[in-house]
């Protein structure tokens, strides 16, 4: 189920599928790092190979990078300051890749609806919103 998704963003996005793979593994790798674990495993059982997916993302997430300001918003922000400093590490990464910030936030909407179609419910946002710190920045009302 998750490679459907993995062609719908590319195909509405106009990225190469591996760029639209490489962006949906970012979010959902910092999706399963920093959001509350319950909603979490609740997407990822009501979307087949989104754990997967998680799972080959979280090495985006794994190397402390992101510069001086991703250190400091780690050491001083707590929990929130480390899901922070991970995004601004995992957008560097990602920009290597080809995919931009621009990208990425067209990508959220998209697989908003998606999860909200197969699973029938808000979901996805239910998981954003839990992140600390920039959960309510991912998750519009």
């Amino acid at each position: 189920m998750i490679e459907e998704l993995v062609f719908k963003v590319a195909d509405k996005i106009g990225l190469s599928p591996d760029q639209a793979r490489t962006g949906l593994s970012a979010a959902l790798g910092l999706i399963e790092k920093h959001g509350e674990p319950g909603k979490v495993a609740e997407l990822f059982k009501a979307i087949p190979g989104a754990s997967v997916l998680a799972a080959s993302g979280a090495a985006m997430t794994a190397a402390k990078s992101g510069g001086l300001m991703g250190g400091l918003m780690r050491g001083a922000g707590g929990s929130s300051g480390a899901a922070m400093a991970d995004a601004m590490a995992v957008g560097q990464k990602l920009a290597k890749a080809g995919v931009t910030t621009s990208d990425m936030q067209a990508l959220l909407p998209i697989a908003m609806t998606f999860v909200h179609e197969k699973a029938g419910s808000d979901l996805l946002r239910d998981v954003l919103a839990s992140i600390p710190g920039i959960g309510r920045f991912l998750a519009p009302d």
